[in-house]
């Protein structure tokens, strides 16, 4: 599969819970019996598997997995659903020559790659959600795409799952992560991502990072968002 659709990643994990946060992709994943569909994530959330396991999953870049499905981003955001109750018998096939598989994520990719071969991608979603990390505002963004900010709002829902403002909201708290990891201040985090000051990228990381009080555990499955190692 083209490396601007995705890319694939491992975990192992233990039966304690995590913070899983957004990132704006969402995944398809492996679990050894069953091939399940990550939504996007649109806040942080506990990860509370119970029990040890590991996932090969393929994470697939804003606006690129819904196209494979043929279904609307907003109808699989922040849930995890088989992937076989939204394609069916396909799904059976996939999980079938995994089964199989001596090495499972090489026959995933192989999969999806067949399966992005098969399909003109729409290059839309991937363009706007570039251009939305890069900093742009909702307005330039609609400009360049020729659509109005309000039609930008509604098919950004459809593409990736939450609007256009969300989405860059996420992109833009992952972009200062990067940042800090990569050794700079927090000052200096904020303002390579887009923030006004550091107070700015501190709200936001309690607004979008912090579990939400009311918001359920998916106990299924790994999700989009940052505990993944590739």
């Amino acid at each position: 599969m083209p490396a601007a659709h995705g890319t694939i990643w491992r975990n192992a994990f233990t039966g304690d819970e995590s913070i899983i946060v957004p990132d704006g992709c969402m995944d398809l994943l492996w679990t050894g019996e069953t091939l399940l569909i990550a939504g996007a994530d649109s806040h942080a959330r506990v990860f509370a598997p119970g029990q040890g396991g590991c996932l090969v999953g393929l994470r697939f870049w804003p606006g690129v997995l819904p196209q494979l499905l043929r279904t609307g981003a907003d109808q699989l955001a922040d849930s995890v659903v088989s992937l076989d109750s939204v394609i069916g018998l396909d799904a059976r096939r996939w999980e079938t020559r995994l089964a199989a598989a001596e090495h499972p994520a090489v026959a995933l990719v192989d999969l999806a790659a067949g399966a992005v071969a098969d399909l003109m991608i729409d290059q839309r979603p991937i363009r706007v959600a570039a251009d939305l990390s890069s900093g742009l505002s909702i307005a330039q963004v609609a400009d360049r795409t020729g659509y109005s900010s309000r039609q930008l709002q509604r098919l950004a829902g459809q593409w990736y799952g939450y609007g256009a403002k969300h989405l860059q909201r996420v992109l833009r708290l992952r972009k200062a992560d990067r940042l800090l990891a990569g050794g700079h201040t927090r000052a200096g985090a904020a303002a390579g991502a887009g923030y006004a000051d550091s107070s700015h990228l501190w709200r936001d990381q309690q607004a979008l990072d912090e579990p939400q009080p009311n918001a359920a555990n998916r106990s299924t499955g790994l999700p989009s968002g940052s505990m993944m190692t590739a």
